[in-house]
């Protein structure tokens, strides 16, 4: 006899041990599925807070970036009105300041009642800048000659031009000594060594001893042509100059060469004009020193600033 044993879904909804299982699995599932929700609902709100911190931070920086801009414009703003009140002014900023600088002259030497030659001499230009009226003062060691105080004056007018500064509240007293008696220093050719002194004392630059110049000043700045540049060359350079500045075209310069012709009975003697460097002349005269043409001051001021 055969026996079959068949068991149906109402079984087991009727047995209360599956129905317990199911019940707790159920239940498990459930809790576990809620607990993730509220995990996600958490790590949700925390993402929330911290996009409202970026975003209250974000608004806070580009406020202050505002605020930062404002203040530039306002900065850029004072700056412009002051700098336009100190254009306006600047005649009324004094200034001070010292600086020295070779010049060359020539003076006569009389050997007879009517014999005379010429010879260099070197002397030394003090400018000094002291709060003033804008006077171009020159002091008489030794005394002074007209030429030389109109060149004093241009010296002045061409330096506030190249530095930018005004000096009608400052005060410009212009000294020369010589080392040798000298009754007069006169003549224009000091001009563009005064003007340098007079850049170098508004810029706090030093000059150096062993540049020497000869050269006047022109109103535009440029370096005028002189005379004696021989006399002054080997003047310069017995004083110990390695560099001389002369105007342009004046390094080349006129020397006398003796030349002997025998004519019997006779022996003829002339003087022939030779043109040669200045540089060669004086290495004739056992000197070695530079001579560098230059054609405006702002040149020839480069090596007295370079050149130590």
């Amino acid at each position: 006899m055969k026996i079959s044993l068949t068991v149906t879904g109402m079984d087991l909804i009727r047995d209360p041990r599956l129905l317990s299982t199911a019940l707790i699995v159920s239940l498990v599932v459930n809790v576990i599925l809620v607990y993730g929700m509220i995990l996600a609902f958490r790590q949700n709100s925390e993402l929330v807070k911290q996009n409202n911190s970026l975003s209250t931070a974000l608004i806070n920086i580009q406020m202050e970036m505002e605020n930062l801009r404002s203040q530039i414009e306002y900065y850029k703003a004072q700056v412009k009105y002051y700098s336009s009140l100190v254009e306006k002014s600047g005649g009324n900023i004094s200034l001070t300041g010292r600086a020295e600088i070779n010049i060359v002259a020539v003076r006569a030497i009389y050997d007879g009642l009517f014999i005379a030659r010429y010879e260099g001499l070197t002397l030394k230009c003090m400018v000094e800048l002291q709060p003033g009226y804008g006077r171009v003062l020159v002091n008489t060691e030794p005394y002074i000659g007209i030429d030389l105080q109109a060149s004093a004056q241009t010296a002045a007018s061409v330096a506030e031009k190249l530095t930018g500064k005004s000096l009608s509240s400052t005060d410009i007293i212009v000294t020369v000594k010589s080392e040798e008696e000298v009754h007069v220093v006169d003549g224009p050719s000091a001009g563009a060594a005064i003007t340098i002194a007079i850049i170098a004392a508004i810029r706090g630059d030093k000059l150096s001893e062993k540049v020497f110049i000869t050269g006047t000043i022109m109103p535009d700045g440029s370096v005028g042509r002189v005379g004696g540049i021989t006399e002054k060359a080997e003047a310069a350079a017995a004083k110990g100059g390695e560099v001389l500045l002369v105007p342009s075209g004046q390094g080349t310069v006129t020397v006398y060469r003796r030349v002997e012709k025998y004519m019997p009975p006779f022996r003829l003697i002339t003087w022939e004009p030779v043109q040669i460097s200045l540089q060669e002349y004086l290495g004739q005269k056992g000197y070695n020193m530079a001579v560098y043409e230059v054609s405006n001051v702002s040149e020839a001021y480069g090596y007295f600033t370079a050149h130590f």
